[in-house]
């Protein structure tokens, strides 16, 4: 029996070592250091073979071939043109015609012939004048008409024109800073979405090792049945884990590409790695004052008031009176090479406007009501963006703050799983502690890296809310500080 007690005894004992054998050669995870990328993730972004994808690359991109963008840009060369339509009003205008016409109305073919230069004294015969035979006549004419005053209207349409094209290319620039934005969250989603599958992937090979460990010590008698049970569950979760993260990459590399112009599937490997926030704010107030100057969409809400208020003094204009000159020169002939005749008339015109029935009031009403919608649009964006600029600093200050506390849960919990480790391997813990542990610094790992994510994103919030976010700001290039 003493014998049997001694040989159990060693055999347990050597179960121990070789399983704590087993743990020790676990690397404990890194609290700070980001898990490199895995082949297969490497994989899982097409065209690897292209050279790696900075975050300055993929804003040039995104602003060559991005279609939204292009679009915003389309609407600004129409906006452009505008101001050459408007501007037309200031020059004379020429129109030529050539028509044709064949009848016997003696109205008709006593002008005509008039206009030809071919009427006859045989032409004054009653039957030829009551029944005149078909006559053909080409009429050739030339109209020219200049405006020499329209109580200001050519100068009022003109200058809206370039009112609106001003705030069309304000919005433009608008454009470009909401897009480098949505990449800045695209390309730094598509790294964290990485890192977790990484952290992933890692997870479930230790639960697999896990399950194969206690699987061997379950045959062994050292552990109970539950034992096991437990660790397939851990590591059916961590599949769950790994195939949801793997799931979350893949659509966050094609929502990537589409802010890039890319096609579906070809979107180059991307190069980059989520950093600590390290440098303080400006004030607030500093960020605040920036917005107010520099932020194109209120530049472009101030234009478009501008414009609104010349849109009100153009129907005050419609009440005014317009004078021009205009001429006509004529030619008429039976047929296109044929003797013909010519003529011209010349003259001046004043138009004044007594009644319409009360539209042009009723215009300048409308204008009126929309000047007033522009000035009140404008206060309310301004507060708008005062409101915005504050909320993104908040907002950047809070993800310093919680990047910090995230590292040190990280920290902790890598501690606390080493702990437990070492109590299970004495017997002292429960698996279930166990795979509670290693779930918790799992999750403290992927919080810390969604914190970092954050405090990217914050902080270009920051930019783009103040109206600095440009392809050439610091932040945009790996270790700028605001």
């Amino acid at each position: 029996m003493t014998k049997r007690i001694c040989r159990g005894f060693w055999a347990i004992v050597l179960a121990c070592a070789a399983f704590g054998s087993a743990w020790a050669q676990q690397p404990t995870p890194q609290p700070t250091a980001i898990p490199p990328q895995r082949q297969e993730s490497q994989k899982m972004a097409s065209a690897s073979q292209d050279p790696p994808l900075t975050l300055a690359d993929a804003i040039a991109l995104a602003l060559k071939q991005n279609p939204e963008l292009q679009s915003s840009e389309d609407q600004e060369r129409a906006a452009k043109a505008r101001i050459g339509q408007a501007r037309a009003g200031w020059f004379p205008r020429f129109d030529a015609s050539q028509g044709f016409t064949r009848g016997n109305n003696p109205i008709y073919v006593f002008g005509a012939l008039l206009t030809q230069r071919q009427f006859t004294a045989a032409d004054f015969a009653l039957p030829k004048l009551n029944a005149p035979t078909p006559l053909d006549n080409f009429q050739t004419q030339i109209t020219g008409q200049v405006s020499l005053f329209d109580s200001g209207r050519t100068y009022l349409r003109e200058k809206g024109a370039r009112q609106m094209a001003s705030a069309a290319s304000d919005e433009t620039l608008q454009a470009r800073q909401d897009l480098i934005l949505s990449v800045v969250r695209g390309y730094y989603g598509v790294i964290v979405a990485r890192e977790d599958f990484d952290a992933a992937k890692q997870a479930l090979a230790t639960a697999e090792s896990n399950e194969t460990r206690v699987r061997t010590m379950e045959k062994a008698g050292l552990v109970v049945t539950s034992d096991l049970l437990s660790a397939q569950v851990f590591r059916a979760q961590m599949q769950d884990r790994e195939i949801r993260a793997k799931n979350h990459l893949q659509v966050a590399q094609l929502n990537l590409a589409r802010e890039l112009g890319l096609a579906s599937g070809t979107l180059p490997a991307v190069a980059g790695t989520l950093e600590e926030p390290s440098a303080p704010l400006a004030p607030v107030d500093d960020w605040v004052k920036a917005a107010l100057e520099n932020r194109p969409l209120l530049h472009a809400a101030e234009m478009q008031s501008r414009a609104a208020a010349s849109n009100r003094k153009l129907a005050k204009a419609d009440f005014g009176p317009q004078i021009g000159l205009f001429a006509n020169l004529e030619r008429d002939a039976e047929t296109m090479g044929g003797p013909s005749g010519t003529n011209w008339v010349a003259g001046a015109r004043l138009d004044l406007n007594l009644f319409a029935g009360g539209a042009q009031r009723a215009r300048l009403e409308e204008a009126t009501a929309k000047q007033q919608e522009a000035r009140h649009q404008l206060e309310w964006l301004r507060s708008g963006i005062q409101l915005q600029v504050r909320q993104a600093y908040l907002d950047a200050q809070a993800a310093v703050q919680r990047a910090a506390a995230a590292r040190d849960a990280v920290n902790q919990a890598a501690e606390s799983l080493r702990i437990i480790q070492n109590r299970y391997q004495a017997g002292l813990v429960t698996i279930t502690e166990l795979l509670r542990a290693q779930s918790a610094e799992l999750d403290a790992r992927t919080g810390y890296l969604a914190t970092l994510y954050d405090w990217q994103v914050a902080r270009a919030q920051l930019e783009r809310a103040s109206g600095k976010l440009t392809a050439a700001s610091s932040l945009l290039n790996q270790g700028g500080k605001p």
